[in-house]
């Protein structure tokens, strides 16, 4: 019965102390940058708590418009521009700093007392030491001498000095000077271009035919219908031949049908009746694969590129052939240029 007693009094000693020991290791202060400001100066109070590591403390609830101080027994009210925030500062020795930076500006000056700062921790309340600030009115010691004061002066009338002026003459000449100068300079380009001839070097048409040729050469390089691709062969050689009878004979060839454009050619029925057949045997046998798809035979695909190459040639313009020369006589005169220039030997 004793040992039980002894229990149950050393269960209320520790439930005691151990809360005090607790609320006495953590520790809240409160300090200025300094105690003298001036009159509308920022000033910073520094809130700091240190807590054992993982405990936590409430800081202060502070009013959102200042810190009230006092002067005896007027209230005074130091103004803050932002809200404080809480740093942790540093972990020690088993033991958290926490800080609050109070950044506040005083409009009025006095000796000012500003209350502790209450912080709870563990349930109890925390206070921090009092804080004293002298704010100072930077004009309390200026001393005026009414003899020092004058009266306004008169306007005085400036000094002349011609440099200054010299910009008014100066720009005004220069912008007349640049006028005449482009009125002149206008006139005399005006004049010149009059009397030099217009040279408009006449642009060189490409025959429809020397075009066709081009592109059947060109058509030939591909060796679609040697790979299996007898459609798009068709469909080239056509458009090809379309496209020359468009600029040779003025049919809208590519918006017809194979008859429509054999009716339109009614003129090389009596002229050229090779030509025509050529033409129509490579016009149905495209529609043939183009539409009923059917596969030609290798002699049937190069009967008609052969037909299409002959049909270009003997329906070709008269004009082509002055084209044709005048083209190698360019190519002979850039030929003799390039031989006439003198070999540097090495």
């Amino acid at each position: 019965m004793y040992f039980k007693h002894i229990k149950s009094c050393l269960l209320s000693l520790l439930l005691t102390v151990v809360p005090a020991l607790a609320i006495a290791q953590a520790r809240v202060t409160a300090r200025l940058d300094s105690t003298y400001v001036v009159l509308g100066m920022p000033t910073v109070i520094h809130l700091e708590a240190s807590v054992p590591e993982g405990q936590s403390i409430e800081f202060p609830h502070l009013d959102p418009r200042g810190i009230v101080a006092w002067d005896d027994t007027t209230a005074f009210l130091l103004e803050w521009a932002d809200r404080p925030t809480i740093d942790t500062l540093a972990t020690q020795n088993g033991m958290t700093t926490l800080r609050q930076d109070l950044e506040v500006f005083p409009f009025d000056s006095a000796s000012l007392f500003i209350p502790a700062f209450p912080f709870v921790y563990a349930g109890d309340t925390l206070r921090t030491n009092d804080l004293a600030l002298k704010v100072i009115q930077p004009f309390d010691s200026l001393e005026i001498d009414p003899e020092k004061f004058f009266d306004i002066k008169d306007v005085l009338t400036p000094d002349i000095v011609i440099w200054d002026y010299i910009g008014w003459v100066l720009w005004p000449l220069l912008v007349i000077a640049l006028a005449v100068a482009a009125w002149y300079g206008w006139r005399y380009y005006r004049r010149y271009k009059r009397h030099q001839p217009v040279v408009v070097k006449p642009k060189k048409v490409v025959p429809p035919n020397v075009v066709a040729l081009q592109a059947l050469d060109a058509l030939q390089e591909k060796h679609l219908w040697q790979n299996g691709k007898s459609k798009q062969f068709h469909t080239e050689l056509t458009d090809i031949l379309r496209i020359y009878i468009e600029g040779r004979f003025s049919v809208p060839a590519m918006e017809k049908t194979t008859d429509e454009i054999l009716d339109e050619l009614y003129e090389l029925h009596e002229s050229q009746h090779s030509s025509m057949n050529s033409l129509h045997q490579i016009l149905t046998l495209a529609d043939l694969v183009k539409f009923a798809k059917y596969e030609p035979m290798a002699d049937e695909n190069q009967l008609s590129f052969m037909n299409a190459r002959m049909f270009v040639t003997q329906t070709a313009p008269s004009e082509s052939t002055d084209y044709e020369k005048s083209t190698e006589a360019e190519d002979a005169g850039a030929e003799t240029e390039s031989d006439s220039e003198p070999q540097v030997k090495p």
